[in-house]
C-alpha cells in the first residue's frame, strides 16, 4: 500500500532514511527551499523514486537571486513535473511580499506552459494566491498544510485543487477543523518533514496518524483512505 507525502524537504535528510521509506512504500514529494536544494533535490531524483520539485521559500526569497531559480526551471521544465515550495507569505515574510509576487508571477507562466504541479506555501495569502492561479489558468496545484478559511477551502476544492493535511492537527486546532471538514477526493497527506512545529519533530511515518484520523472522524477504513490519496496523487500528476 503507497503511502503519500506530498511535502518533504529531503534535501535536508538522510539519504539511507529516505531510501528505507520509499521501500517501504512511501511516495516521496521533495520540495526545495533555494537554488542549491534544488540541485540537490534534483540529484535526488536520479538516485531514488521520489518526485523532485525546484523551489524558491517565500522565506528565502529576500537572500537569493530568484533568477538562477527561474532559469533552473527553463532548463529542466520537461523532466520536472513539480515546483516547490513556492507561494506567497504575508504573515512571516511581509516585507519581501513584492519581490515573492514578482518571482511567483514569473513561476506561474512557466506552470501554465509546461502542466507543472505547483507546491504551494501560501500563509495569510491564501485567496490571493488562489486568485493568481485563476487568473493564470493553472490546472494542477497544492496547497501545503492548508490552514485558511474553510469556505475558501471549498471553493479551492471545487475548482479541482488539492489540500494538504498534516500531522500537526495533533496540536493545531485550526488545522484539526480542516481534516474534519475537507472534500477527500481532493486532499493528500504530507509531514513537511523534517520540520518541527512546536515540539513534534514532523516525519512522513506520522501520516499514519493522520489516516487513522481521518479513519476514525470519517468513518472510513485506513486501507480505503491510504488507496483515495494514492489515486489523488496519481491524478495530480497526471
Amino acid at each position: 500500500m503507497k503511502i503519500v507525502d506530498m511535502h518533504v524537504h529531503c534535501h535536508e535528510m538522510d539519504v539511507g532514511e529516505l531510501r528505507t521509506l520509499v521501500e517501504q512504500g512511501y511516495v516521496l514529494v521533495c520540495v526545495s527551499d533555494d537554488y542549491e536544494s534544488s540541485l540537490r533535490t534534483l540529484e535526488l531524483g536520479g538516485e531514488i523514486e521520489v518526485q523532485p520539485c525546484i523551489g524558491l521559500h517565500p522565506w528565502e526569497i529576500g537572500r537569493q537571486d530568484y533568477r538562477r531559480v527561474v532559469e533552473l526551471v527553463e532548463r529542466s521544465a520537461d523532466t520536472v513535473k513539480c515546483l516547490g515550495e513556492v507561494g506567497l507569505d504575508r504573515q512571516f515574510v511581509p516585507e519581501t511580499f513584492e519581490r515573492q509576487l514578482d518571482f511567483f508571477k514569473q513561476l506561474l507562466a512557466l506552470a501554465r506552459d509546461y502542466g507543472l504541479v505547483l507546491n504551494l506555501h501560501t500563509p495569510r495569502a491564501w485567496r490571493e494566491v488562489y486568485e493568481l492561479l485563476l487568473r493564470n489558468d493553472i490546472e494542477k496545484a497544492y496547497f501545503h498544510w492548508y490552514t485558511g478559511p474553510l469556505d475558501l477551502m471549498e471553493e479551492i476544492q471545487e475548482k479541482g485543487y488539492y489540500v494538504g493535511l498534516n500531522p500537526a492537527f495533533k496540536i493545531q486546532d485550526k488545522h484539526r477543523r480542516v481534516l474534519e471538514v475537507a472534500d477527500l477526493e481532493k486532499a493528500l497527506t504530507e509531514s513537511d518533514s523534517p520540520y518541527e512545529y512546536k515540539g513534534l519533530k514532523l516525519n512522513p511515518r506520522l501520516i499514519n496518524e493522520t489516516v487513522d484520523f481521518l479513519a476514525n472522524t470519517r468513518g472510513a477504513s485506513r486501507d480505503y483512505l491510504t488507496s483515495l490519496f494514492y489515486t489523488n496523487y496519481l491524478r495530480l500528476f497526471g
